[in-house]
């Protein structure tokens, strides 16, 4: 299991990100950033807390800035403001309350998210989420708020699995890890901002095509096992006990240290993420417009999750040895197909 004195002897591949993907930044950083501060006080993010309602805020800006660098106006600004709360939303996970009244609380906000004027006189975190979608419904087709509400309330869902596993203090196996860790982490949340941000309505048919399906969960996990890396760190220095992947490996491989479930975790890591460049390869290679950028948007959020992880203050650790760097070379080669059942159907022969 991760050990706290092991925190020295972390190797350089930990934050050495295979990503030949060239990331973007919005040119609307710095107004989300004041906007989505204001509003992260007037709704009072941080529970009486100004620091933590400042640090859900400015999270908020630098992963909208990287992650979704196409999203503009008022569009872009809806966005940004829910990610602020989403960060409150997900941190509830991992607060120590009973699961029985975080399940409840993830399914007030589920239909909130569906009907944002379910309660007219609601206050606090439920107003702030009403706020966000209600904006959102106005901005949105009708296509893309049903995509993006609909990867909203899988991520709700999933959560509340997560918080019974931590209550109960289940360690999960890697196969287990990874088919958790797709829909709490936001793998479906994240993919459904894409048709918004890109202004597109990707055609259903293509949209529900397994190889499409395959790349997008594929971009996502390479993004959530990144988020794994980068909050390893603070983690170990803070000593606060997560799960992750490297936890997960070292379950499976008994004896196995920090360090070489590290190298066997980054390892993974670029097997997922090869696996989705080549699928972005084929399927591009007959895509329509839309497709393109909606391929396009992935890979904006598997980069920009990279430049998010450098900057954002949920993660910045000023006292750290530890540099974010990318690598054009993958630190496992390999193309066949890894050995976890959840996610080993993305190398089948796929046909359009």
């Amino acid at each position: 299991m991760t050990t706290l004195s092991e925190t020295e002897a972390l190797p350089a591949e930990l934050l050495t990100f295979y990503c030949p993907l060239t990331p973007e930044t919005s040119p609307e950083a710095d107004q989300l950033q004041h906007n989505a501060l204001a509003w992260a006080q007037k709704y009072d993010l941080g529970a009486g807390d100004d620091r933590r309602t400042a640090k859900y805020a400015l999270t908020a800006a630098a992963w909208s800035t990287n992650g979704t660098p196409h999203a503009r106006g008022q569009v872009a600004q809806a966005l940004c403001d829910y990610n602020a709360w989403a960060w409150v939303a997900n941190d509830l996970v991992n607060s120590g309350r009973p699961t029985c009244e975080i399940v409840a609380t993830f399914g007030r906000w589920e239909r909130i998210i569906r009907s944002p004027r379910s309660w007219p006189a609601a206050v606090g975190l439920d107003a702030a989420l009403a706020d966000a979608f209600s904006r959102l419904r106005t901005h949105l087709t009708p296509l893309q708020w049903e995509r993006f509400v609909a990867g909203q309330s899988q991520w709700l869902l999933a959560m509340s699995w997560e918080a019974a596993q931590r209550e109960t203090g289940t360690r999960d196996n890697v196969n287990d890890y990874l088919a958790q860790r797709f829909s709490a982490g936001g793998c479906y949340s994240a993919a459904a901002y894409v048709d918004a941000v890109e202004n597109i309505e990707l055609d259903e048919h293509q949209w529900a095509r397994p190889d499409v399906r395959a790349a997008a969960e594929a971009a996502m996990l390479t993004a959530l096992l990144d988020n794994d890396r980068y909050s390893l760190i603070k983690d170990l220095e803070k000593k606060v006990r997560s799960r992750n992947l490297f936890d997960a490996l070292q379950h499976d491989h008994p004896g196995t240290s920090l360090a070489e479930a590290v190298v066997r975790g980054v390892a993974l890591r670029d097997r997922v993420m090869s696996r989705y460049l080549q699928l972005r390869e084929r399927i591009l290679t007959s895509a329509s417009g839309d497709l393109v950028r909606y391929m396009g948007g992935l890979d904006l959020i598997i980069s920009g999750n990279i430049s998010f992880a450098a900057t954002a203050v949920r993660y910045l650790l000023p006292d750290s040895a530890h540099t974010v760097t990318t690598t054009d070379r993958p630190a496992d080669d390999g193309t066949g197909a890894l050995p976890y059942p959840t996610i080993a159907w993305w190398w089948e022969p796929f046909t359009p």
